[in-house]
């Protein structure tokens, strides 16, 4: 079973989009692949903004219930993949000691994803949008790295 980690800014936006999308295709095609969010600047226990939720409401996931976690309280131990939003993420974790061949930047020949933080409810769900394409193309990278295709 991979264990991934989806790590962006504040763990209230993106990467919770990102880990329940992943969660529910997982389950939905029974996928062996766990994962978890974590923020490189958030303190834990912070909810899940609310577009965020409504974005995903729309796509029927619901991830009302998430509250951040901070890098530095989550466990890191036994992640085999880091799944960032930007380069810049990827660049914070390698000089934390993770190594490159440990991230993967969704989106990353696009330049990331853009943060939503503090737009519409209409940019929340151009960004779940993203980050659901993304999940998508991740998802297929670790199945190539399994030798599933």
């Amino acid at each position: 079973m991979k264990n991934i980690l989806f790590v962006c800014t504040g763990n209230t936006c993106r990467s919770p989009m990102a880990e329940g999308l992943f969660n529910h295709f997982c389950k939905e095609r029974a996928l062996p692949y766990t994962c978890q969010s974590a923020g490189l600047a958030t303190c834990t226990g912070l909810p899940v903004s609310e577009n965020s939720a409504k974005a995903l409401e729309q796509m029927r996931i619901d991830i009302s219930h998430y509250s951040s976690t901070s890098i530095a309280d989550a466990q890191l131990q036994g992640v085999d993949l880091f799944a960032v939003m930007t380069p810049e993420h990827r660049d914070m974790l390698m000089y934390f000691g993770v190594p490159e061949d440990k991230i993967y930047i969704l989106h990353g020949a696009k330049g990331g994803i853009s943060d939503p933080y503090g737009g519409s409810l209409s940019r929340y769900m151009q960004c779940a949008e993203e980050i659901c394409e993304a999940v998508e193309a991740l998802i297929e990278y670790l199945g190539e790295q399994n030798g599933d295709n």
